[in-house]
């Protein structure tokens, strides 16, 4: 009697199959007549009610998938089977006669899997190649039954190692027989798709590892859907969870990787593409030897091809996800390949998952130049900057901030079409939500303004309309001054940065010395963050990521740059004289203490430099500086350094020839105040008196300084007395319970978190009421200020705009 390979065989089940086999025996072709009957009422049903199980059209299945509910790491999703209705062997009565033992029960005349299994196992090893066909056809659909949820039993009966080692068998040796290699996969695919069956299959492997090579080889075999059962079969294989890491590297071994690539071309499925692209993950998945394989293969431009010729999301998706990958491995071969063009076509898709795949795949590989344009990218991403989702509003600012660094087109691009404005609002809306939150998502929250201000930041230079994008961002300048107030590190050191871009205006001074939230204005605030820095130097190198010693030298570069301004000197100043800023350390003003320390970088010593020098435009500051002898000492020192540092050199030398020249005048007044009282003999002595002093002081003095600047013996006094002698005090505000932050020692100053948007100032005014302010002499015009340094420094270059780079800042820290 011969049986329809198509049948479900149960030992519960009723049906006598006797009945069948006179029918099956008239129509031995019944496969190639349309649907055949059965004679099996719920075979029958199955295949004559419009139910298509997902294989043979290959499109969603009807009903949930059995497979997936069943292994969900497989992406087979409504695959229940991949047979197509095969012609049963046509066996001669000797050939029959072999499966006499196992079509009937010596009890009940039914059909009994438990007896069968050993009786299957035995007839595959036959030298008959008719016998094997049919034997493995009704191993096949015992292996089916058992993943069937309507006929599964309640116990697997495919639990022999001894079947699997037959399969493997089978695929060695029978290479030159499709069909039957063709159900020995199909057996292998049906087992693999239960939990018990891919335990089954896993422990066999590691028993005889070569179960896997064998089915590498008939990966790449075409005829009748070889290679479908091959690649769903690995792909459950290497997906378990269990034993799956085993799998993986014997398979990594066996090249398997240039087997399954070529398939990302050839197949035309969009059901089998995703299992596809997911088995060269697992292969790739942390291991570069294979990511480079695939990489010669041309792997990515072909997971770019189907994102630009497929539809289906699950496809779409998985080939992202893939990408991914890759953008932290060779971006600059995905942006040559028209990656960010194609991945941006994606970013107004419904589904939420496509669209974060595509935004972190494109903001891995954002920071990699292009001559070609950005428009459409720009585009989706301006209408996303204003999404729900928080995710997909932070990666949008982190890449548009990337898109537009040193690229003066898309910088064009985006001030055209109102970026500016839609960046400033957002900013404005992210401060009047932060508080509330929980800590993570103020941690992202920060993370989003972050990105924001260093976008614009970007947008302040380098294309011909920076003048007004400076001006517009600034005519909310209490927004900025509200991110100073919070002391958050990240957020300062970027409106520091910003603002450096923006006081480069003349006619944003004005607004920057005006403006307030509650008593307190930009200058005082700056100064307060530069002390609390000059205390942290010697206590820790850092907080949250940022270099405590970035944090004074932005400062010290601010107040240079804004001096210019005699109104604002005159209130640094101010500033730099109270009580907490001129006793620094061992007692000394925040600049020369900053000077003094050993472990601070050029640049720094430059800009403290040019600092000093603008202040010695300030009478009084002057008079200060004038009488620090260790102030005075540094100076020669640094001055003495030409062969080496020249810019410091000529810096300094500026500084002491300004101090010459103060002393010069007072010795002047001196002298005409003597000639006023004692006539003109008095005066001349007490001129030549003076006169040798100062020779004493500064000439031949060349000499005498043997000791360079960083000399840790004329600077050991200092560096070991500047640790920040109230390091013991925390600041409440700073160490926020909302990220858990190292404590930075506020000294006396506690700002609120977040200041509401009623106390802003539509249009800051002056106020004197909390500091008693020095009159200032007024220029009507900058070309009669005081002569100061306000230009690059030499050696003292604005870095280059700075890139957000996800593979060595994976918390999106800039």
């Amino acid at each position: 009697m011969d049986l329809d390979s198509n049948v479900v065989i149960n030992h519960d089940d009723n049906t006598n199959l006797s009945d069948m086999s006179s029918h099956m025996d008239h129509d031995p072709y019944m496969h190639m007549s349309g649907t055949p009957s059965t004679g099996h009422p719920k075979v029958d049903m199955w295949r004559n009610h419009n139910f298509d199980s997902g294989f043979q059209t290959m499109n969603h299945s009807e009903a949930p998938s059995i497979i997936s509910s069943l292994h969900p790491s497989s992406h087979l999703s409504g695959m229940s089977s991949m047979a197509d209705y095969e012609t049963v062997p046509n066996l001669s009565d000797q050939q029959k006669q072999k499966f006499d033992g196992i079509t009937q029960s010596p009890l009940d005349g039914q059909y009994n899997t438990v007896r069968a299994i050993p009786e299957l196992t035995n007839l595959m090893k036959d030298q008959d190649n008719e016998v094997v066909h049919k034997a493995v056809i009704l191993m096949q659909n015992i292996a089916k039954m058992e993943c069937d949820l309507m006929r599964r039993q309640s116990e697997a009966r495919i639990v022999d190692p001894r079947v699997i080692f037959t399969l493997r068998d089978l695929l060695r040796d029978k290479a030159d027989h499709p069909n039957i290699i063709r159900f020995t996969l199909g057996t292998l695919f049906n087992i693999c798709n239960r939990q018990e069956g891919i335990e089954l299959v896993t422990r066999s492997i590691s028993m005889q590892p070569d179960i896997i090579p064998y089915l590498i080889n008939h990966i790449g075999t075409f005829p009748v859907s070889i290679y479908k059962y091959a690649i769903l079969t690995m792909h459950s294989i290497l997906s378990d969870k269990q034993r799956g890491g085993q799998s993986v590297a014997i398979a990594r071994q066996a090249n398997a990787i240039t087997h399954v690539t070529p398939w990302l071309e050839a197949e035309k499925s969009e059901k089998l593409l995703p299992v596809i692209v997911d088995l060269i993950r697992i292969l790739c998945e942390k291991n570069n030897d294979q990511k480079m394989i695939f990489l010669r293969l041309g792997g990515p431009q072909k997971l770019l091809m189907l994102l630009q010729n497929r539809s289906y999301e699950n496809l779409l998706w998985r080939s992202t996800q893939l990408l991914k990958m890759f953008s932290n491995f060779d971006a600059p071969n995905l942006v040559s390949c028209g990656g960010r063009h194609i991945l941006a076509r994606w970013l107004s898709h419904d589904s939420p998952r496509l669209v974060l795949a595509n935004l972190e795949t494109l903001r891995n590989i954002s920071d990699v130049p292009s001559k070609t344009r950005e428009d459409l990218l720009l585009k989706h991403l301006l209408v996303l900057i204003n999404s729900r989702n928080p995710q997909i509003r932070l990666y949008s600012v982190q890449i548009i901030s990337n898109l537009v660094a040193n690229n003066k087109p898309n910088k064009e691009y985006m001030c055209a079409n109102h970026a500016v404005e839609i960046l400033v609002r957002a900013l404005s809306s992210a401060t009047q939500h932060m508080q509330g939150l929980s800590s993570k998502e103020a941690q992202q929250m920060e993370d989003y303004m972050e990105s924001i201000i260093c976008t614009l930041r970007h947008l302040c230079v380098g294309h011909p309309l920076c003048d007004k994008v400076q001006a517009f961002v600034f005519r909310d300048a209490p927004l900025f001054l509200d991110k100073l107030l919070t002391m958050r590190p990240v957020l300062l050191k970027h409106t520091i940065n910003l603002l450096l871009k923006i006081v480069s205006q003349n006619t944003l001074l004005t607004t920057f010395r005006l403006c307030r939230i509650g008593d307190k204005g930009f200058v005082e605030q700056l100064i307060h963050i530069l002390r609390v820095a000059c205390n942290q130097l010697n206590v820790q190198e850092a907080i949250e990521g940022v270099r405590v010693k970035e944090m004074v030298h932005l400062c010290i570069q601010l107040l240079r740059c804004v001096t210019r301004d005699q109104d604002i000197l005159n209130e640094v100043v101010f500033f730099l004289q109270t009580p907490e800023n001129s006793r620094v350390g061992d007692g000394r003003t925040l600049p020369i203490f900053v000077l003094q320390k050993a472990n601070v970088e050029e640049n720094t010593k430059a800009s403290t430099l040019a600092l000093i020098y603008n202040l010695m435009h300030h009478e009084e500051m002057a008079d200060v500086l004038e009488r620090d002898e260790m102030l005075v000492e540094m100076l020669q020192n640094v001055q003495m350094q030409s062969q080496t540092h020249p810019d410091l050199s000529s810096l300094a030398n500026n500084i002491l020839k300004m101090m010459v020249e103060k002393r010069e005048r007072t010795l002047q007044r001196h002298n005409s105040q003597l000639e006023d009282r004692f006539g003109n003999m008095s005066m001349m002595k007490s001129k030549n008196e003076g006169l040798n002093n100062s020779i004493e002081s500064y000439e031949g003095a060349g000499e005498q300084w043997s000791a360079p600047m960083s000399d840790d013996s004329m600077l050991e006094s200092y560096c070991n007395s500047s640790g920040g002698r109230d390091s013991s005090r925390v600041s409440e505000h700073y160490n926020s319970p909302l990220y858990n932050s190292p404590p930075p020692m506020y000294l006396d100053y506690h700002p609120t978190m977040s200041m509401p948007r009623d106390r802003y100032y539509e249009h800051p005014q002056p106020s004197t009421s909390y500091f008693p302010r020095p009159t200032p002499p007024h220029y009507n015009s900058y070309d009669n200020s005081p002569p100061v340094y306000n230009d690059l420094l030499p050696g003292n270059n604005v870095p280059p705009e700075q890139h957000y780079s996800p593979r060595n800042h994976p918390h999106a820290r800039f």
